[in-house]
């Protein structure tokens, strides 16, 4: 595996929306920040009251980083750039309904049963029918079982978590990681890739990686890398092309290399 010279993390800003910028990340600012035009257009715009929700996941990993990856995914298998940052605008959608949903606790833990309560649960109904409504819009509606699907794995989780003594790896990987997987899976769906699951499996590792990048667990990501690496090799057939995919794990390698260095002096 070819590893470049380490880059530092830069910020980039329209307006007041910051992207975490990798150097692979450069290539889909213009997208990014459509994406988040989007979002100010449609669900912030029709529901003020998400700000509150949108606000409480400021320098969550997932919420910062999903688009991003999404856009990555469509890229590799060349999906055109209108249909990606729809799909990148829609999981987006899908996290945020997600997390609002997660702010919902139980009576032990002091839920109130009021309009909060009541707004919590009917958004995440309203946006699941948004997105479907989306994905109809664009002809994608191919892809619903792959996000139902999702949804199901992540309400699982969810569950599990409740009556498991989970640590933050675990958590990630049942949680949040399913949804950069399906982020690939829905790619290879609508690029008429083929080899779904395997997709899915690199969405996968690739996230954990992400996420565990970002909680300094820097002996964790490397395992992610590799196994990335071993999967997109697979997918090669032996041919030697480098893509985005193989930009991104080299530079997740690099900064994993590199905050363990730092960590060591």
């Amino acid at each position: 595996m070819i590893l470049p010279k380490f880059y530092r993390v830069m910020h980039f800003v329209e307006g007041d929306t910051e992207f975490m910028d990798y150097l692979f990340a450069r290539d889909y600012r213009h997208q990014l920040i459509d994406v988040e035009r989007n979002f100010k257009a449609g669900l912030l715009k029709s529901w003020p009251e998400i700000e509150t929700y949108v606000n409480r996941l400021e320098g969550d990993t997932t919420w910062d980083h999903l688009a991003l990856m999404t856009l990555v995914f469509y890229d590799h298998l060349h999906v055109d750039n209108r249909l990606s940052t729809v799909m990148a605008y829609i999981f987006k959608n899908l996290y945020l309904a997600q997390s609002i949903h997660c702010s919902i606790k139980n009576d032990e833990e002091g839920q109130e049963y009021n309009q909060d309560l009541q707004f919590a649960i009917l958004i995440g109904d309203y946006t699941f029918g948004y997105i479907m409504q989306i994905l109809l819009d664009h002809k994608a509606e191919r892809v619903l079982s792959s996000l139902a699907s999702m949804i199901c794995t992540i309400s699982e989780g969810l569950v599990r978590k409740y009556h498991q003594a989970w640590n933050t790896i675990k958590e990630i990987d049942q949680i949040k990681a399913p949804l950069y997987a399906t982020a690939f899976q829905t790619a290879a769906q609508l690029a008429g890739a083929g080899k779904e699951s395997v997709y899915y499996r690199l969405g996968h590792d690739l996230g954990m990686a992400v996420e565990l990048l970002h909680l300094g667990v820097n002996n964790q990501v490397d395992q992610y890398v590799h196994s990335s690496y071993e999967i997109l090799t697979s997918l090669k057939n032996g041919q030697t092309y480098k893509g985005v995919i193989e930009r991104v794990i080299n530079e997740l390698h690099d900064l994993a290399c590199s905050q363990e260095r730092a960590a060591v002096i």
